[in-house]
């Protein structure tokens, strides 16, 4: 006669099946889990890996999205660098984790030697709190001119009377007593401009600018 303790108790097959299939499901879960992880820990590495030969070198965030003109629930920075006599545009999206950027802050990339126009974003910087700057405005006699200053970037849009986009400059400055230095970028996709801004002095008030080689003046409006 069988105790309890030495009873036989067989247990189902569907039992046996189901929970095989949790411990398989529970090792590819944890399979998984530890690929993803290691992707993250290595993906900027491989990436790097795949551009060959490559070197480090600083940018600047130009444009930040969403903003007037583009709404969008994901955030993006479209920033630019320069390697050699040429500049380079490209875009990031912004995950979770990475700080509200705006226009001006500088940012670390890691590009190609033999392509310098695959890069990878390797840090972002917070140096900046808005992206407002100040808007000056001026007219002449076939058009007008809106220029806007933004933590050491400006933006310099020429239109005509109809409105049509003539010039949409972009480039750096410097404020050196009451002078205004541009550094402008030029991409090899542009139009050549005649009458790109190089240097502008301050009125006594500070609410006008002037162009020094084309004398035009420009108001504060922002």
């Amino acid at each position: 006669m069988l105790t309890p303790d030495h009873r036989h108790v067989t247990v189902p097959n569907n039992i046996i099946h189901m929970r095989k299939g949790n411990l398989n499901l529970w090792v590819l879960g944890v399979l998984l889990g530890s690929i993803l992880a290691y992707t993250g820990w290595t993906g900027f590495k491989t990436q790097t890996f795949l551009m060959g030969k490559t070197g480090e070198i600083s940018g600047k965030v130009i444009e930040i999205f969403p903003n007037e003109q583009v709404q969008s629930y994901s955030r993006k920075i479209k920033y630019v660098y320069s390697v050699g006599d040429s500049y380079y545009v490209d875009f990031k999206k912004l995950g979770t984790k990475d700080a509200k950027q705006e226009i001006g802050n500088d940012l670390k990339l890691i590009y190609s030697i033999r392509k310098p126009e695959k890069n990878k974003v390797k840090s972002l910087s917070s140096t900046y709190d808005n992206s407002f700057g100040k808007k000056y405005y001026t007219t002449y006699e076939n058009g007008f001119v809106e220029l806007r200053l933004i933590n050491g970037i400006f933006k310099y849009q020429e239109s005509a009377k109809g409105g049509e986009l003539i010039h949409d400059l972009i480039g750096e400055y410097k404020i050196i007593n009451d002078s205004i230095k541009f550094e402008n970028y030029v991409f090899e996709t542009e139009h050549e401009c005649q009458n790109r801004p190089e240097l502008f002095v301050y009125s006594p008030n500070h609410r006008q600018l002037v162009d020094v080689d084309t004398k035009r003046i420009y108001k504060r409006f922002h």
